[in-house]
């Protein structure tokens, strides 16, 4: 029997590279700061054939998940779109339970680079944390005023604090367990703050 996949939660799959370390970032405070809960492969940590399915069990899990195929060059990376593969087999099977997003940094791209997904566009973030707001702002429902303004404002406090919690950290990346919590934990503090969300959203969330 499968769970019931939590309305508010979000699987994201993205390029865990040093460039995109701030659009990771601005991706998951913005999305706490909507009241969804993200969650990502960093939260899996069996190896071999345990993770693939650990893997699948997130995604079902959540009722979206969001892929970043913006990094398409050499050397190529195929996590990305491999798990977009799993995404789309959980939306064909039930369609009304699952939704599959996009991102990519410039558009028209996708139909080249993967034809079979033609048809539907991706949501286009330019390369920038502004364009990935925009661009959340355009698939979430925010109930915040001025929020393409406030989210702004508030993802860069947020990318200032994960880079302090790095240093803290001695880390050389921010792609860790710890710290991906650590981060939703600031997003959620700073959502509190700035009156995006209750704390008692964050309690029923579970708490970090």
């Amino acid at each position: 029997m499968v769970a019931t996949p939590d309305p508010n939660a979000v699987f994201i799959n993205v390029p865990f590279d040093a460039a995109y370390e701030p659009l990771f970032v601005t991706l998951v405070g913005s999305l706490v700061f909507m009241g969804q809960e993200p969650h990502c492969v960093l939260e899996v940590r069996v190896k071999g054939d345990g993770r693939l399915l650990r893997i699948v069990e997130l995604m079902r899990m959540c009722r979206m998940s969001i892929h970043d195929l913006s990094r398409t060059g050499m050397p190529v990376r195929f996590n990305m779109p491999f798990e977009l593969g799993l995404a789309c087999t959980l939306k064909v099977v039930d369609p009304a339970a699952y939704e599959v997003f996009v991102l990519d940094a410039r558009p028209f791209r996708l139909d080249k680079t993967l034809s079979d997904y033609k048809g539907r566009d991706p949501l286009v973030h330019g390369g920038t944390c502004d364009g990935m707001v925009a661009c959340l702002l355009d698939t979430f429902v925010a109930e915040v005023p001025n929020a393409a303004v406030e989210f702004r404002s508030a993802t860069r406090d947020l990318r200032k604090s994960a880079q302090f919690l790095k240093r803290q950290m001695r880390a050389s990346s921010l792609y860790r367990p710890t710290l991906f919590r650590l981060i939703v934990g600031a997003a959620a503090d700073i959502a509190i703050d700035r009156g995006f969300i209750s704390e008692s959203h964050r309690l029923t969330r579970g708490g970090r």
